[in-house]
Order: C-alpha cells, then sequence, then structure tokens
C-alpha cells in the first residue's frame, strides 16, 4: 500500500510540474522544483545493525541555479533579496548565455537532487524560503522555487 502510494504521489509531482511547465498554451516558458521527491535507498547494516529507514519526506530544501552544467560548479549568487514578515524572497536575473542556465532542486532527507537544463528563453529565477523556519538537518524550507522566461517576467512585472 505505502509503494502504491508513493507511486500515485510521484505520477502527481511529475504531472503538476508538466502542467506548470507548459501553463500558459506554450504562451512562455516556467520551470519548478517539485515540492517532494521519492526516492529508494538500499543499505547494509554491519553486524549486529540492522537498517531502518525514515518516513519522512524528501521535500524542496535548496533550489541553486547555475552557469554552465553544475559539475562546471560555477553556481550563481541571486542578484536581489527581500524579506517580507513570512518570507525571504532571492531573484536571480538570466542575461543571455552561451554556457546555458541549469536549476539544480535539493531536498531534505536524501542526498538525491533533480536537475535540468533551462530553456535558452529562461531569464529570471526566483526562490522563495519560509522565514525562521528550517527542517530538523538545518536547511531551509523553500516554498517554491521557479525559473521564467522574458515573457513571464515582463507579465510578472506588470
Amino acid at each position: 500500500m505505502q509503494v502504491e502510494r508513493s507511486w500515485i504521489v510521484s505520477i502527481g509531482v511529475f504531472l503538476a510540474v508538466l502542467l506548470a511547465t507548459v501553463r500558459g498554451g506554450g504562451a512562455h516558458a516556467q520551470v519548478v522544483c517539485p515540492p517532494n521527491v521519492s526516492v529508494e535507498q538500499k543499505a547494509a547494516a554491519p553486524n549486529e545493525w540492522s537498517v531502518d529507514y525514515s518516513k519522512t519526506p524528501a521535500a524542496l530544501s535548496s533550489a541553486t541555479i547555475f552557469e554552465g552544467a553544475p559539475e562546471e560548479q560555477a553556481s550563481l549568487k541571486y542578484d536581489d533579496e527581500r524579506t517580507t514578515k513570512n518570507e525571504i524572497i532571492q531573484k536571480w536575473e538570466l542575461p543571455a548565455s552561451d554556457r546555458g542556465y541549469w536549476i539544480v532542486c535539493g531536498y531534505t532527507n536524501t542526498t538525491a537532487q533533480l536537475r535540468r537544463k533551462l530553456t535558452n528563453d529562461i531569464r529570471a529565477c526566483e526562490v522563495i524560503l519560509e522565514k525562521g523556519v528550517t527542517f530538523g538537518d538545518g536547511s531551509a524550507v523553500v516554498k517554491r522555487a521557479e525559473c521564467t522566461s522574458t515573457a513571464a517576467s515582463h507579465q510578472a512585472a506588470h
């Protein structure tokens, strides 16, 4: 039952990301980090030990923007950060680049990450963190991480 539920949640997350990506009939590109990721782990216990797995979900805890492939390690610092009562909002402006841009979504309770090359029309990324809230491991609680095209950036500005 748990495996079935996990599979259904994974399909739901995939469909939500797919819909968010093509939302607006292709009028603009949008990439959103999935809020959770399903991870299967396998560990081998040494003598006299047994393995147990946490039931805590792998929730979005970071988003890193790279110019060029992530293995080149050219992560970018946000261009703007503002704080509201409950949120910290970080924004990146992405001018045209021959190397292209990537987003890497990190999750708590796992070393697994999701990574995706951004299309050439993506021009801005925004990450919204819950202010003053962290997971048990100290990582941030990310409410939303998304990158949008020029058209979407201009629509948001008006």
